[in-house]
């Protein structure tokens, strides 16, 4: 059996039910889907009861083959399995992820009425995938929009043959709670940010050069067939890219502003040739890694407070104001002044923004 203590992580059985809303509105009896997937039925709408990641995706793979539906029954009219093997088809040959993203939009965009992808490219440093759900009454919308970016989120990395390494993941709803304590959001190991304007996904711009795997409809089913973990990303080793970030962040805060890579890998416990091998083989630098975060900072400043471009510059350890301009314009292609300007009215950049600076502002 799969239900678990409620001192396990895992997820609980309000969750389950919530995933079974659209079975039971037409008409399937959700304790039977339960027990068809080797799950103790007592676990549905129990929040001292949990289930791992593998029976997850049995749950999800079983309420889809009983409605013949993508997406769960949350929708007015049903996608069906056969539509999303097509969907497959149309790009699991694609040469990169950045190409597979885009034809698996335009394909869902064709599916249904009900789902409305798109993609924007005013997400500084990330790309952000964008997705609108036209659920029915009587349903939880933000499950739906929970165990869809999963899917995403696993699917692509399997593709690519590595975790993506996702910038943030933005959701409309409010932030989940566990009675164990479980955060559902923490397997994609990048920050949330929730009661956003959009629900999205933001990808890292230097993933999407990257080549898939080849694969095939076969060991797309064998992939499935084996039960994968959907909660194992919890586990799994931080990328180079993430720890190195990690590290370049503390000691701005610090005040070292361009420490060098003597220093962060000393902190890594490796050595500089070898985290400049890592980093370029996830298709990184530490040169750009470094700027990047010091450019996203300034970024924010412009935005979520009301300090002069001088004084920014100053926070951000520049001796003298033109130098910071000119390193800014290097980083966003426009003066500070104009960036500030252009964007402070766009409410989404603000409040991306403002949870940035929150969260990396100096102390």
């Amino acid at each position: 059996m799969d239900v678990k203590d409620r001192t396990v992580d895992g997820l609980d059985g309000m969750a389950v039910r919530g995933l079974l809303q659209g079975a039971v509105l037409k008409g399937h009896d959700p304790h039977e889907i339960l027990r068809t997937v080797a799950i103790n039925p007592d676990v549905y709408g129990n929040p001292r009861a949990t289930i791992d990641g593998s029976a997850l995706v049995r749950l999800v793979r079983q309420i889809q083959f009983t409605l013949d539906d993508v997406y769960l029954g949350f929708f007015a009219h049903n996608c069906r399995l056969a539509l999303e093997t097509e969907r497959l088809l149309s790009f699991l040959h694609c040469s990169s992820f950045g190409e597979a993203l885009r034809v698996s939009i335009r394909f869902t965009d064709a599916m249904s009425t009900d789902v409305g992808p798109w993609i924007s490219e005013e997400h500084g440093p990330g790309l952000q995938h964008i997705c609108k759900y036209m659920t029915i009454p009587g349903v939880d919308r933000d499950i739906l929009v929970w165990i869809r970016f999963v899917w995403i989120y696993h699917l692509f990395s399997w593709m690519i043959g590595r975790p993506l390494a996702l910038r943030e993941v933005s959701v409309r709803g409010p932030r989940p709670v566990q009675l164990n304590g479980f955060d559902r959001f923490a397997l994609f190991r990048c920050p949330v940010r929730y009661n956003a304007p959009v629900d999205a996904l933001s990808y890292d711009r230097n993933d999407l050069a990257v080549r898939l795997v080849p694969r095939s409809i076969t060991e797309y089913d064998e992939y499935y067939a084996s039960e994968p973990d959907w909660f194992a990303a919890l586990e799994q080793r931080q990328s180079w890219r993430e720890r190195t970030q990690q590290v370049l962040v503390e000691l701005q805060k610090a005040g070292l502003w361009s420490a060098p890579i003597e220093v962060v890998a000393a902190r890594l416990r490796t050595r500089p040739r070898r985290l400049r091998h890592d980093l370029a083989a996830e298709g990184e630098s530490f040169q750009d890694i470094r700027t990047r975060l010091r450019g996203e900072l300034a970024s924010a400043y412009l935005l979520a407070s009301d300090l002069s471009v001088t004084a920014i510059g100053f926070e951000l350890g520049f001796s003298e104001p033109g130098s910071f301009s000119r390193q800014f314009i290097s980083w966003a292609g426009m003066a500070p002044s104009a960036y500030r300007s252009t964007y402070i009215t766009d409410a989404a950049k603000v409040a991306a923004a403002t949870a940035l600076l929150n969260e990396r502002r100096i102390p």
